[in-house]
């Protein structure tokens, strides 16, 4: 066997003895619904309004932080009819022709190949939601996957923490 066979050979192979810690999910079957409603700790979007807390403000701003899991289904960008009202009941703390950031978060399941996007697309359907409701408001987009947690991803609690929106802007 020549060296440039066993190099091809190795190079074929590699990828299949390497373990890797995100799996396309092309690649697997869509888990049972049961299974997907306890992983992300869903909650019912009706009376989603109450689980919007207050902005927290400090001397740079004002942060309101929304709950994913209030806000979309799992895996999906859209929001949902009903978190657009309760999101929409809160446009009238922003002062007008605020700059607003619109940042999207992912807890860490997924990896990056699925969590950047999708934290950027959620924050796209909010930012969508904000533009439709204060069009004199100016709206910047980013998405951070899961680089910026708040809590520890010890349990399913911690999780869903770091599954958030976040609007912010300046008084």
């Amino acid at each position: 066997m020549s060296l440039g066979s066993i190099v091809v050979a190795s190079v074929l192979l590699l990828p299949c003895a390497l373990p890797f810690s995100y799996v396309d999910r092309d690649d697997v079957p869509e888990p049972p619904v049961a299974k997907v409603e306890r992983s992300v700790n869903t909650y019912s979007v009706e009376g989603s309004v109450e689980r919007i807390a207050a902005p927290k403000t400090t001397s740079a701003g004002s942060t309101l932080t929304i709950g994913s899991d209030v806000l979309f289904a799992y895996a999906s960008a859209a929001v949902a009819d009903a978190a657009q009202a309760a999101l929409a009941a809160q446009l009238s703390q922003i002062p007008a022709g605020a700059p607003v950031t619109v940042e999207g978060h992912t807890d860490s399941r997924g990896g990056d190949a699925v969590n950047l996007p999708l934290s950027t697309a959620r924050a796209e359907s909010v930012a969508a939601v904000l533009r439709a409701g204060r069009p004199d408001l100016t709206v910047e987009v980013t998405g951070k996957g899961s680089s910026e947690p708040v809590a520890s991803e010890t349990d399913e609690q911690g999780m869903a923490k770091n599954r958030r929106v976040e609007l912010s802007w300046t008084s």
